[in-house]
């Protein structure tokens, strides 16, 4: 079996779970940044067996300190420890060979190899010969796959051919094979289905139960109550709490990681409806959805929930114009638009705000400046001059209205944190001051804090009589924040239903197909 193999074959296996000894701890550690203060005398322990939650919002100072404990930064002050022994942490390669390992939120999938030399990349078996055993590496990711992350593919498929979500099982499956003794996940359900989620906390559990420490962090506060143990927080690069989780509820967390309570965390405000802003008839694309139609009316929030691979992004990126669809229409106040055309999809007032913001939404190594202004260029332009006074005034009047956190508008976008990312991404659209703005998972991976602030955003805009459609897998943020939602399952809505005195029972039976 390959959990027995993880720790019975290890080369120094974990010490006896026990208080008086974390199998790692960090104490007083301290990393700083031109012109930053990241970390600050920052204290963290996880024992064998445990799961350890760490909470914050973004640039909190979370992702500092597990590139400190994978070897990616140095730090600047303090110790670590491995089962009581001071360790310096010189490499990523070190890190993996001390049994500590990073699943991040961001793949390293090598879309070209197969799933079972991903599993095992960089840990290959080889024969007497010294040439790749692909009997034995076949037939051990096919027990990893079948027996322990749940993932119903061949291990010889090509990872470019797999999901998001199949992807993340497969990083996870990866950790099993470095045989792991602290395994760090980083957002790892972001990409999962509810049944996905499921298979991984069962696999979080048999992982305690062979000892191997747990590093939790999640902006899903209901899923850091569920499976953590303790839970350590973060904010502004210094501990404020360190709590079993028992002994704390999620009011209080929240409380403990924006410095305030929360309150009225979703800010619903029903916004007086006009007409019909966008109008979809009839939408077909073969293999991914058919006969999709619906309406949105100027100050409508309108909500599309579906499980993952349901087809909501697909529908979505049609509507834009950033795919074309076979046959249908698509209809701004009335003014039909010509499929696979994002410039006049533009033109006509939607703005797209897409799943990935890393990906499609910045330019991450170019500035805040120019990330926010790109789609404003022309309106900004006269004979092909930029005006740059004009450019940097109307950055500035959006970074203070929407409040995003930046030491300037020449900052490296990919520099900030993920909720001020994702403000920079609405602002995009909202320089283009739209009739119609689709955001697609627009919470994906963002703190609390910043979560309620967008919330907030978005009722602001309906009220000012903008359409807007909020694509999310988050069942509790469509209930939260929308005046009516579609469920779509298998490309095909199953259901229009007003969200006021709507269960989200009702609400997910619909999404699996259940009129």
């Amino acid at each position: 079996m390959v959990l027995i193999m993880l720790s019975s074959e290890r080369e120094n296996p974990p010490a006896e779970n026990s208080a008086s000894e974390p199998l790692i701890e960090l104490a007083g550690i301290g990393k700083s940044f031109p012109g930053v203060k990241a970390l600050a005398d920052v204290s963290f322990s996880v024992y064998a067996g445990e799961v350890h939650a760490l909470c914050g919002e973004n640039g909190a100072g979370k992702s500092t300190l597990i590139k400190i404990l994978t070897g990616a930064h140095e730090k600047d002050e303090g110790t670590m420890t491995i089962d009581g022994q001071e360790v310096e942490i010189r490499s990523t390669q070190h890190a993996i060979e001390l049994g500590i390992a990073c699943i991040y939120q961001e793949l390293s999938i090598a879309p070209q190899l197969d799933v079972a030399k991903n599993l095992f990349i960089g840990n290959m078996f080889k024969n007497k010969t010294g040439l790749l055993d692909l009997k034995t590496l076949y037939r051990d990711a096919e027990e990893i796959l079948v027996k322990y992350i749940g993932l119903d593919v061949s291990p010889r498929t090509p990872c470019g051919e797999l999901s998001v979500a199949q992807q993340q099982m497969v990083e996870i499956g990866r950790a099993l094979t470095r045989r792991a003794r602290v395994i760090i996940m980083d957002e790892p359900t972001s990409s999962l289905s509810e049944s996905e989620s499921e298979t991984l906390f069962k696999l979080i559990k048999m992982l305690k139960d062979d000892n191997v420490a747990i590093v939790y962090i999640s902006h899903k506060l209901d899923e850091v109550m569920q499976i953590s143990d303790r839970i350590t927080v973060l904010r502004d690069g210094r501990n404020v709490l360190t709590s079993n989780t028992d002994d704390i509820s999620e009011d209080q967390l929240i409380s403990a990681m924006i410095g305030r309570s929360l309150e009225n965390m979703y800010r619903k405000q029903p916004a007086e409806q006009g007409q019909t802003a966008l109008e979809v008839k009839n939408l077909t694309k073969a293999n991914l959805f058919s006969d999709v139609s619906f309406t949105v009316a100027s100050g409508e929030i309108l909500g599309f929930f579906g499980l993952v691979g349901a087809g909501r992004s697909e529908i979505m990126r049609a509507v834009f114009g950033a795919d074309r669809y076979d046959s249908g229409e698509v209809r701004v106040y009335g003014s039909k638009l010509s499929g696979g055309s994002p410039s006049k999809a533009i033109a006509a007032g939607i703005g797209f705000a897409t799943e990935d913001r890393k990906l499609e939404g910045l330019m991450l190594k170019l500035s805040v400046l120019l990330n926010m202004t790109l789609v404003k260029l022309p309106a900004l332009s006269r004979v092909g001059v930029i005006n740059r006074r004009a450019r940097e005034s109307i950055a500035g009047d959006f970074i203070d209205s929407i409040s995003i956190k930046t030491p300037s508008t020449l900052q490296t976008a990919g520099n900030l944190s993920g909720g001020n990312q994702q403000k920079i991404v609405v602002a995009k659209w909202l320089m283009t001051d739209p009739k119609v703005l689709i955001v697609d998972e627009p919470t994906r991976g963002i703190d609390v804090g910043s979560k309620s602030e967008i919330y907030g955003l978005l009722v602001e805009l309906a009220q000012r009589g903008v359409a807007i459609v909020v694509v999310s897998s988050e069942i509790e943020e469509i209930m939260g924040i929308c005046d009516r939602v579609i469920t779509v399952c298998e490309g095909r809505l199953t259901a229009d239903l007003r969200t006021a005195g709507l269960d989200s029972e009702t609400v997910l039976s619909a999404a699996l197909g259940n009129r």
